[in-house]
């Protein structure tokens, strides 16, 4: 088994464990600790999560930063970020669809920061460990955040809304990528859904987070990551 005793999970809102609950209308945080705790107490590992909801590479970078100056004492870093990086600013696009818009953070600079992080992370002598992203239903996510914005200027923007789902998986193929340039290992975060006739189940109404057994999934495959990974 390695020797490992600690883990820090730095994310987005999938490892925050954020989801639509649809009787009361509103966000809430799933409760993933009886995951959580119950792999720490198996590996004998303590694991912090400091995922934060909306945050993408760069603004997980500065956490990172400030982290490592502070003594981030820990052996592994597990990495979740494009969900948000890969998102635009709707309003933006609705109010002008004839002008070019970027996404919240632009492949190269994605790659860019992810990097960074892998390199900064290694200097102090922690593993990085990166997450392919789950899936998103860019359908059900155009729906949800067109809701008061222009949709016919959204959709001549977007040209096909297959789009929205093909944007999101590049994020997640460029995080597979950098993990094979830099010799990282994979959390496949993404297939396990993918494979799954029930998939519309495991998302929530916004398309994008997963639902309560989306994550039950979700956490299933970290756990057995984190198995062979730890007991390798």
């Amino acid at each position: 088994m390695k020797t490992a005793s600690k883990a820090v999970i730095f994310g987005d809102s999938i490892m925050r464990g954020v989801y639509w609950h649809e009787e009361s209308a509103s966000y809430k945080i799933w409760n993933n600790a009886h995951y959580i705790d119950g792999l720490a107490e198996r590996l004998a590992l303590e694991i912090v999560n400091r995922s934060q909801v909306g945050c993408t590479v760069e603004r997980g970078e500065a956490m990172i930063d400030k982290a490592l100056d502070a003594g981030l004492d820990c052996q592994t870093v597990f990495l979740e970020y494009g969900g948000n990086d890969s998102d635009f600013d709707w309003a933006a696009v609705a109010a002008a669809p004839s002008r070019q818009h970027q996404a919240k953070t632009p492949l190269p600079q994605f790659r860019q920061s992810y990097l960074r992080i892998i390199e900064k992370l290694r200097r102090r002598g922690i593993r990085p460990v990166l997450m392919a992203l789950p899936p998103i239903d860019g359908q059900r996510y155009f729906q949800w955040f067109a809701q008061g914005l222009d949709g016919e200027a959204l959709r001549s923007w977007l040209g096909d809304l297959d789009i929205i789902y093909r944007h999101q998986e590049a994020y997640s193929l460029e995080v597979e990528r950098i993990a094979a340039s830099a010799g990282c290992p994979v959390v496949d975060l993404r297939q396990p859904l993918l494979l799954r006739h029930d998939l519309p189940r495991l998302l929530g109404l916004d398309g994008i987070h997963p639902s309560p057994e989306g994550y039950r999934l979700i956490w299933q495959e970290i756990e057995k990551f984190c198995f062979d990974f730890y007991r390798a």
